[in-house]
């Protein structure tokens, strides 16, 4: 008989016909198997990120593959994570991103502050457009001041230029650097490559 999972966690049917070798843990319902990864592994507070905090991975995935793939689901899905970014250096981020697809698409926000920096943020759009890593999206509800804002518009740029199967990346670069000349047309700053950002936004 296959188990039923009633969310994430437990795979959709998880084969009854367990050896001696199963762990016991791996024998009682996926239900409570379920309710156990919840209760050792979500976090009622946000879960910070930065390059002075970062948090190990949880013992319980990094034991076997179906308990890493069981828990892992409910860890990185249920739980919401904040990166500080300065400087627009999303390094951490994007290499947060790339060492598991799941941790790509799960709950997390950004707080961008202090100077700006052109170069970090190609780097930031690049991740982007080869799909490794979120992107800032925008929210009315948040607050940042307008160089932050402008960034947030050059993410979209290239969400959009994305779905133009015939352009690559260089093409999106090319688009990019243009967008930052008329910018330092209207703020001398972005001439310098730096400038001031503040914003806490969805990362995408």
């Amino acid at each position: 008989m296959a188990e039923q999972a009633s969310d994430h966690g437990v795979e959709p049917a998880v084969n009854d016909n367990l050896t001696t070798e199963v762990s016991p843990f791996l024998r009682i319902p996926g239900e409570l198997r379920n309710a156990v990864y919840r209760y050792a592994l979500l976090e009622e507070e946000t879960i910070k990120i930065n390059k002075h905090t970062k948090p190990c991975q949880p013992g319980m995935l990094q034991t076997n593959r179906q308990l890493r793939k069981e828990s892992g689901d409910i860890y990185y899905q249920e739980n919401n994570f904040l990166f500080g970014i300065s400087h627009f250096d999303a390094s951490i981020y994007i290499e947060w991103c790339k060492s598991s697809p799941r941790r790509r698409w799960c709950k997390t926000t950004a707080h961008v502050s202090r100077s700006q920096n052109w170069a970090n943020l190609l780097v930031w759009l690049e991740a982007y457009w080869n799909h490794e890593c979120g992107g800032i999206v925008w929210s009315e509800e948040g607050k940042a001041n307008a160089d932050a804002k402008a960034a947030t518009h050059l993410f979209a740029m290239v969400k959009k230029m994305m779905q133009r199967k015939s352009l690559t990346w260089e093409d999106a670069k090319d688009f990019l650097e243009d967008a930052h000349a008329a910018l330092a047309e209207i703020k001398p700053r972005w001439a310098w490559r730096s400038g001031s950002a503040d914003l806490t936004a969805s990362l995408e």
